[in-house]
């Protein structure tokens, strides 16, 4: 004769003492893939800033060679130190688009241009910049562009931006020497 027992264990199934997923689970598989989603928007966000500050420094480099080009085609006015002339912010006179100019009436054009340019332009650095000096004794042209990196608009606070400081966020120099 065989025993009743009250081990019921022999009998079952294996597994089927659990029916399903617990809430505790499905709370840590959620919790899981939350933390790894705000990791994925962290690494776009960063990602976005760095790639926006990259484009910026290449867009100021852009601007500072083209105010070079514009010195070395324009030589006359460049050994003057015409280029380091405060930058109006009308149009000169006269128009030397449409007419002939002296050297240095090109040279208050060209900056003119340039700095419209760098200021207006769709893609140029917010909040831009720009000072260029003519240090006489070494025949150089120190070109420091600057801009609103953060974007924090009203707050913005010019960077230093000199040949001995131009690490800072927002800076691009240039030196640029006649000969």
């Amino acid at each position: 004769m065989i025993q009743a027992s009250s081990d019921f264990r022999l009998f079952r199934k294996p597994g089927a003492g659990q029916a399903g997923i617990t809430m505790i689970e499905v709370l840590v598989a959620v919790l899981v893939l939350a933390v790894g989603l705000l990791g994925v928007a962290g690494l776009q966000s960063l990602s976005l800033k760095n790639t926006t500050t990259t484009h910026f420094a290449q867009e100021a480099q852009s601007y500072s060679d083209d105010l070079i080009n514009r010195i070395m085609a324009n030589n006359q006015a460049a050994d003057t130190g015409a280029y380091a002339d405060s930058i109006g912010a009308s149009a000169p006179t006269p128009d030397c688009s449409a007419g002939t100019c002296s050297s240095a009436e090109m040279a208050s054009w060209d900056l003119w241009q340039w700095n419209t340019a760098l200021t207006t332009a769709v893609g140029a650095p917010p909040a831009a910049a720009a000072e260029v000096l003519w240090i006489a004794t070494d025949e150089e042209y120190d070109i420091a562009i600057t801009w609103d990196a953060a974007r924090s608009g009203g707050t913005y606070t010019v960077p230093t931006c000199t040949a001995a400081d131009n690490s800072a966020e927002g800076c691009y120099f240039t030196a640029y020497r006649l000969r």
